[in-house]
């Protein structure tokens, strides 16, 4: 196993939201070298229960993994209804577990962002729940600090 990605590995899922609670876990699947793997995680928010599933997979260069996106599945108590939305982890464009389930339960997210070119910009990020692309995501819209 590689320590150096692990490390990375596991402060990337803890500022993505999901805590520590992962670490051990993450180190016994990079222990068994398969070619991708998922941990899951679940959290409570009043009435609603987000189960996640984070997604891992090796480099096919190198001995690295990457995570690259976690599925959040929100449930509320005493409805057969949830909702579903893939998240994909962007160097400096993460949204945490906790921006997911303010923006799927229908709120405006504060973020800085990076640009193509590498500059920050300040946006307010919101999901679209009338536009869905062809894996069933939500659309995200952004608004720059000047709209409106």
């Amino acid at each position: 196993m590689n320590e150096k990605n692990f490390e990375y590995l596991r402060d990337q899922v803890k500022y993505s939201g999901f805590g520590e609670g992962l670490e051990e876990a993450l180190k016994e699947k990079l222990k068994e070298q398969q070619p991708e793997f998922k941990l899951n995680h679940q959290a409570t928010y009043g009435d609603t229960t987000a189960n996640v599933t984070l997604n891992f997979k090796k480099s096919e260069q190198s001995d690295m993994y990457f995570f690259n996106s976690y599925k959040m599945d929100l449930s509320k108590e005493n409805t057969k209804e949830s909702l579903e939305q893939t998240f994909y982890i962007n160097k400096g464009n993460n949204i945490t577990m906790k921006e997911a389930y303010n923006l799927m339960e229908g709120r405006a997210v504060n973020k800085d962002l990076t640009n193509k070119e590498g500059q920050v910009y300040n946006a307010w990020v919101q999901m679209d729940f009338k536009e869905a692309d062809t894996n069933g995501n939500f659309k995200l819209n952004q608004y720059h600090q000047n709209y409106g």
